[in-house]
């Protein structure tokens, strides 16, 4: 016999995946996923295309956000930095125009 280290039992789980349903939030029908037995149903798959939720955009973030960081610092170096060198420049020219 099996060692189950589980306390509960999983003989009363359905797994619900990819399957055809309503969203319980939009009323949306669609192909999805239940995270509590079909207490709630979650429609990923419409006829519209992939639908997400803040929840998948939190579990991406820890990837993306190293990618957007360094796109941010890129731009900002190769772009806006060369300006506000130029801009305190040509103020600090000024400045020392007029003093001297």
């Amino acid at each position: 016999m099996p060692d189950n280290t589980n306390e509960k039992s999983t003989s009363n789980v359905l797994l619900i995946v990819m399957d055809k349903g309503i969203d319980s939030e939009t009323g949306q029908l669609g192909y999805g996923y239940s995270p509590d037995n079909g207490r709630t149903f979650y429609v990923t798959n419409t006829i519209k295309g992939r639908k997400f939720r803040q929840e998948d955009a939190d579990r991406l973030w820890k990837f993306l956000k190293p990618m957007i960081g360094k796109l941010i610092e890129d731009k900002f170096k190769n772009e806006f930095l060369p300006r506000i060198e130029a801009k305190i420049n040509d103020d600090t020219e000024k400045k020392t125009g007029k003093e001297g």
